[in-house]
């Protein structure tokens, strides 16, 4: 076999439909918070919209690495300056990837703090508390970032290995446990009734398949990236794959949460002690506290901790690597000093917007962020990338004839 067409084989794009799926399942997925805001709460037929969500971000993915692929591009920047009708327009995807990066950072302190507050028993909805648990995750994003820096990148590919595998687990043990018992047992203890699911189809579609596909596009500059050494063929087939490992991974969790949440709802609206932020918090430590498997427990929040840490500081490293270079320097000409403003500029940003709490970052910060994604993304793909697709397409088959 040569190279070429080994370039174009399901192994060689299995690994970039990997990539895709790497940066998709972090610790936003796994806590399933992601999952309930966007599927879950709908009910169990919710489970087939993350098959169409994956779908369609999968068409748009394919569309825009095909595009880079014909004009011999290997990053983001110039495949967008070259997709939009003028250069200069490639500033709205910029702005995109920006604020899905803050809003993941925060979103990850938010996620760890609250985690870590789980794990010792405190209710993490009370503002002191909130406030205490999110400076420890940033000191510890700190002291990460000046010191730690390799050594989490080095072990976050084993880390997303053993998150996926935990979560995998969990997801099994909620479709295992006797859910009915366990209700009923609980509900009655409290006085409560279970919650109905959120009874609006139009919503659920909106924002479980075009607003959630759209923010995803964050795989993007990665996607194109590692999809630099494949052929056309497989480009497709990395996309394919990435459908297929993240629709279903999606589906199978929103399954397994839709099962769990009247009961999750129920016991947050109710108030009950230790359970104030068991939907809009995280939803699959709350789930393994019911099942009451301790040692699972303890593993996945452990796990998921780390996930959080280990996102955090990948993306203020890569924020830092962004820009230091554009903070001034005429005036700062040592580069790690700039590189220490533009990270503390970052951690203090994300520090704030993660007093908001997981759930509303992720429903309120991605969910606009994915509106905006749909003007300067999806729509100028398929008004300009297909066209021009189409038009290269044809002037490479003319070069080959």
């Amino acid at each position: 076999m040569n190279n070429k067409a080994a370039k174009g084989t399901w192994a060689a794009a299995f690994t970039v439909g990997s990539v895709w799926f790497g940066t998709h399942v972090g610790g936003g997925f796994a806590s399933g918070n992601q999952v309930v805001s966007y599927f879950a709460q709908y009910g169990m037929w919710a489970a087939v919209l993350p098959i169409i969500a994956m779908g369609i971000l999968a068409l748009v993915m394919y569309t825009v690495m095909k595009f880079a692929k014909l004009n011999g591009f290997t990053n983001y920047k110039d495949t967008f300056s070259a997709l939009y009708p003028k250069p200069w327009m490639e500033v709205f995807f910029e702005i995109f990837y920006i604020v899905i990066l803050l809003a993941a950072v925060a979103a990850a302190v938010a996620g760890a703090g609250e985690v870590l507050a789980n794990f010792f028993g405190v209710d993490y909805s009370v503002t002191a508390n909130k406030l205490i648990f999110n400076l420890i995750i940033v000191a510890v994003l700190i002291i990460l970032s000046i010191f730690g820096v390799k050594l989490v990148i080095a072990a976050s590919t084993v880390l997303s290995i053993a998150i996926l595998i935990s979560t995998a687990v969990v997801v099994i043990a909620g479709f295992a446990a006797d859910f009915d018992a366990i209700s009923a047992n609980l509900l009655a203890q409290n006085g409560l009734e279970t919650a109905p699911y959120v009874d609006n189809v139009g919503e659920a579609i909106w924002r479980g398949v075009l607003v959630y596909a759209a923010f995803q596009c964050v795989s993007i500059p990665a996607m194109i990236a590692a999809g630099e050494g494949l052929t056309l063929k497989g480009v497709k087939r990395a996309n394919i794959l990435g459908w297929l490992m993240n629709g279903l991974a999606l589906a199978a969790s929103t399954a397994m949460l839709s099962r769990w949440y009247p009961l999750l709802s129920a016991l947050q609206a109710g108030k009950v002690e230790g359970f104030t932020t068991a939907a809009s918090g995280i939803p699959n430590q709350t789930v393994l506290t019911l099942v009451g498997i301790k040692w699972l427990m303890a593993i996945f929040s452990i796990l998921l901790f780390c996930a959080f840490v280990s996102t955090s500081v990948t993306l203020v490293f890569t924020m830092i690597q962004r820009f230091q270079g554009a903070c001034f320097p005429k005036t700062i000409k040592n580069e790690k000093a700039r590189g220490v403003i533009v990270g503390v500029i970052v951690i203090a940003i994300c520090f704030a917007i993660s007093l908001l709490g997981l759930g509303n970052i992720i429903k309120y910060a991605y969910g606009y962020d994915g509106y905006y994604a749909i003007l300067v993304i999806f729509l100028p793909v398929l008004i300009w990338g297909l066209p021009k697709i189409k038009k290269l397409s044809a002037e490479k088959k003319a070069e080959i004839e």
